[in-house]
C-alpha cells in the first residue's frame, strides 16, 4: 500500500508514521515543523518520504505534485488548523489552513482512488444531546464552520471525478504521545508525574469531550483506508465524558485522588454540549483495543519514561 499523508508532523500524523507497518510506503507532507525529518530518522522510518509544502500556496502545491506525481492510490488528509482560539481571532487564517489547503491539494492532483478526510465532531457545534451523522448542522464557531466547508469540498471534488472513493470521518478526539498542548497530556502529567492534588478546569466541569487512545485512532484510520466502504460520513470516537468524569476516571486509573478547581469559562474556547453517536465501529467492523483507563495508564508510562531521559 502507498499512502499520501498530509499533516504528517501533527499529533495524529506522527503517531501514524510511527505505528504504520513498515511495508506501507508513506509520502508525508508537512509545512512548518523543524523536527519532523529528525523524528523520522531517529525512529528509523525508512518507509517514509517527507516533503515540505505550504498547501495554502497554490504554486507550492502545484510544484509538490510535480515531484510526487498526480495519481494517488490512498490519501489520508489530516492537514488543518487545530487552534480554536485562532479561528475566532482570525477566521480567514483558519479557513485558509483548513479549507483553502484542501482546495489547492485537490485541484492540483489528477485522481485519488481512496480519500479519507479527518473532519471533526466540532461540526455539530450548537447541538445538544446525542447526535448522529443525520443531525442538523449549523455551527457558529469559525473552526467548526471551516471543517464543515471542507467536508462539502470533498463531496464537490468527488462529483468532479477527482476522488473515486471517499470517507469523511467526524472525529471526537484522541490522546497520546506527541500532543504536548492538549488537556489530556497536561492532566496525565500533572497527576502521575507532578503529583498535583488539585486539577484546574475551565467552567463547571459539564463540558463534554470524546476521547480515544491514539493507538486505537491509528488502527481505525488504517482500517478505513483498507476498507471497501466508501462515499460515506461517519462518527469516530470512544466514550462521551464530561470534563469532571474525565479527571476523576483518569486519576482513579492512575491510583491517585485529586480535587477539581472550577474556574470561569474561557470565551476563546469552544464548549460542547453534545454526545456523538459512534457508528464507525459498525460500518468498518472495528473494535478498539484500549479502554479509556488502559489508554491512560499506557500513556502515563510513556510520559514517565520520557521524564527520566
Amino acid at each position: 500500500m502507498k499512502i499520501l499523508l498530509t499533516g504528517a508532523s501533527g499529533f495524529i500524523g506522527r503517531n501514524f508514521l510511527e505505528l504504520a507497518p513498515k511495508d506501507i510506503e508513506i509520502t508525508g507532507i508537512y509545512n512548518s515543523s523543524k523536527d519532523i525529518v529528525d523524528f523520522a530518522k531517529n525512529k528509523k522510518l525508512n518507509n517514509v518520504r517527507l516533503y515540505k509544502c505550504d498547501l495554502t500556496n497554490e504554486e507550492e502545491t502545484k510544484q509538490l505534485f510535480g515531484r510526487i506525481g498526480k495519481e494517488v492510490d490512498y490519501c489520508l488528509y489530516l492537514a488543518a488548523n487545530v487552534n480554536v482560539p485562532l479561528s475566532k481571532e482570525n477566521p480567514a487564517e483558519d479557513f485558509g489552513q483548513t479549507a483553502v489547503t484542501l482546495i489547492n491539494f485537490l485541484q492540483n492532483c489528477n485522481k485519488i482512488k481512496r480519500f479519507v478526510y479527518l473532519s471533526s465532531a466540532a461540526v455539530y457545534d450548537g447541538n445538544k444531546g446525542f447526535v448522529g451523522t443525520d443531525a442538523k448542522l449549523n455551527p457558529t464557531v469559525p473552526y467548526c464552520i471551516s471543517k464543515l466547508a471542507a467536508e462539502q469540498y470533498v463531496k464537490f471534488f468527488s462529483s468532479m471525478g477527482k476522488i473515486v472513493e471517499y470517507v469523511i470521518i467526524r472525529f471526537g478526539g484522541a490522546f497520546g504521545p506527541y500532543s504536548e498542548k492538549k488537556f489530556m497530556t497536561k492532566l496525565v502529567r500533572d497527576v502521575c508525574i507532578n503529583n498535583r492534588q488539585e486539577i484546574e478546569v475551565y467552567g463547571d466541569g459539564t463540558n463534554i469531550i470524546n476521547v480515544m487512545y491514539v493507538k486505537d485512532a491509528f488502527k481505525a484510520l488504517l482500517a478505513c483506508l483498507n476498507s471497501k466502504k466508501s462515499n460515506t460520513i461517519t462518527n469516530l470516537g470512544q466514550e462521551n465524558l464530561t470534563i469532571k468524569e474525565t479527571v476523576e476516571r483518569a486519576a482513579k486509573a492512575l491510583g491517585r485522588k485529586v480535587n477539581i478547581k472550577y474556574t470561569p469559562r474561557l470565551e476563546k474556547q469552544k464548549y460542547i454540549d453534545f454526545k456523538i453517536k459512534v457508528d464507525f465501529n459498525e460500518i468498518f467492523n472495528f473494535r478498539p483495543d484500549y479502554s479509556f483507563e488502559e489508554g491512560i495508564r499506557e500513556f502515563a508510562d510513556i510520559l514517565k519514561n520520557e521524564s527520566k531521559k
